[in-house]
C-alpha cells in the first residue's frame, strides 16, 4: 500500500520535486536543461508522487508545474530517435502504467495544472485530464504533432473537442502552431491567466478551495464527470444522477454538513476521529 506522504520519501526523485502546501500536493518537473522534456523517470516519479497524495488523508488536491521556462516541452526525443537507430537507451525508472490515463486521472483527487510556460505535445495533452487549468502570461501551448510527422496522443483527439469545441480542436492540431495564454483562455482551455509571479501561489489557493471539501464527495464527483462525458443515453446518466445523490445524502459527511449550517460553524470533514465518530453513529441510525 502507498505511504502518506513524508518530504523524506522524494528526496532522491531525479525528473520531479514534490512538496505540500497544506492540504495541497506540489509536483514540479524537474529536468530544466531540457525543457522539463517527459521520459520514462518522470512518469514513474509522477505515479509515485500522484499515488502518494491519493493515499494521504491530508492532502486533498494537487498542483503540477515546471521548474525553468517550460512547464514541459512534450516528449523526449531521444527515444523516439532510438526506435529509428537502435542506440542503447538510457537506464530510467519504469512506469508501472500510462501516467495520463483518463481513468487514472478521473479516479485520483482533484488536480491543477499551473502552466508556467512552453507546453508542447504530451506536455499539453496530459492537462486535458486535469480538473482545473491556470496559466501564466508567459505560458505556450502547441499540440505540435502534425509538424513532427505524428499524430496527437493520450486521447487527445477525443477530449479536446469536449472542451473547446470540434473547429477549434482542428485548427490548434492541424497548424500545430504556438498559442498564447490569452489565446488558450479565448478558446476555452485555460480558466484563468495570471502574472508569472502569482501563478503559483494562485493555484495552489484554487487547489485548497477544492481540498475544502470532502475527499468522499470529490472522487463522486470526478468519477460522474467522466462516466457522464462517455455516455450519450440521458436516462443512464439520469438514473446514475439521481442514485449519486440519494446515496450522498446518507453520508457522514452530508450529516456533518447540515450540522455545520444549524450550529453556524465551518464543517469538520477533515477532522479524522470526529468523522470516523460521525460515520458509526450515521451506520447505527443515531446521527440526529
Amino acid at each position: 500500500m502507498t505511504e502518506p506522504y513524508r518530504p523524506d520519501l522524494f528526496a532522491d526523485a531525479q525528473a520531479v520535486q514534490v512538496e505540500r502546501e497544506g492540504r495541497v500536493g506540489i509536483v514540479r518537473w524537474n529536468r530544466p536543461d531540457r525543457l522539463n522534456a517527459m521520459n520514462s523517470t518522470m512518469y514513474a516519479e509522477w505515479i509515485e508522487a500522484y499515488d502518494t497524495f491519493n493515499a494521504d488523508p491530508d492532502i486533498g488536491a494537487v498542483v503540477t508545474t515546471g521548474n525553468g521556462r517550460a512547464y514541459s516541452a512534450g516528449a523526449d526525443v531521444g527515444g523516439f530517435e532510438r526506435s529509428f537507430t537502435g542506440a542503447e537507451a538510457p537506464k530510467e525508472k519504469v512506469a508501472p502504467h500510462a501516467p495520463f490515463a483518463p481513468w487514472y486521472m478521473a479516479d485520483g483527487k482533484p488536480t491543477d495544472a499551473a502552466m508556467n510556460g512552453l507546453a508542447i505535445g504530451i506536455g499539453f495533452t496530459s492537462i486535458l485530464w486535469y480538473d482545473v487549468i491556470m496559466a501564466s502570461t508567459q505560458a505556450q501551448f502547441s499540440a505540435r504533432f502534425a509538424a513532427i510527422g505524428l499524430t496527437p496522443e493520450l486521447n487527445s483527439s477525443w477530449m479536446l473537442p469536449k472542451l473547446i469545441g470540434v473547429q477549434k480542436s482542428k485548427e490548434m492540431m492541424l497548424t500545430g502552431r504556438i498559442w498564447n495564454a490569452h489565446e488558450t483562455q479565448d478558446l476555452g482551455l485555460v480558466r484563468e491567466v495570471v502574472e508569472h509571479e502569482d501563478l503559483l501561489p494562485r493555484a495552489i489557493a484554487k487547489a485548497a478551495e477544492i481540498a475544502t471539501n470532502p475527499d468522499s464527495t470529490l472522487r463522486v464527483i470526478k468519477r460522474m464527470l467522466m462516466e457522464d462525458l462517455l455516455t450519450n443515453d440521458l436516462s443512464t446518466i439520469d438514473r446514475r444522477s439521481s442514485k449519486n445523490f440519494a446515496d450522498a445524502r446518507k453520508t457522514a459527511e452530508h450529516r456533518e454538513a447540515l450540522y455545520a449550517i444549524r450550529e453556524k460553524r465551518a464543517p469538520r470533514y477533515h477532522d479524522v476521529d470526529y468523522m470516523q465518530d460521525l460515520t458509526a453513529r450515521v451506520e447505527r441510525g443515531e446521527a440526529r
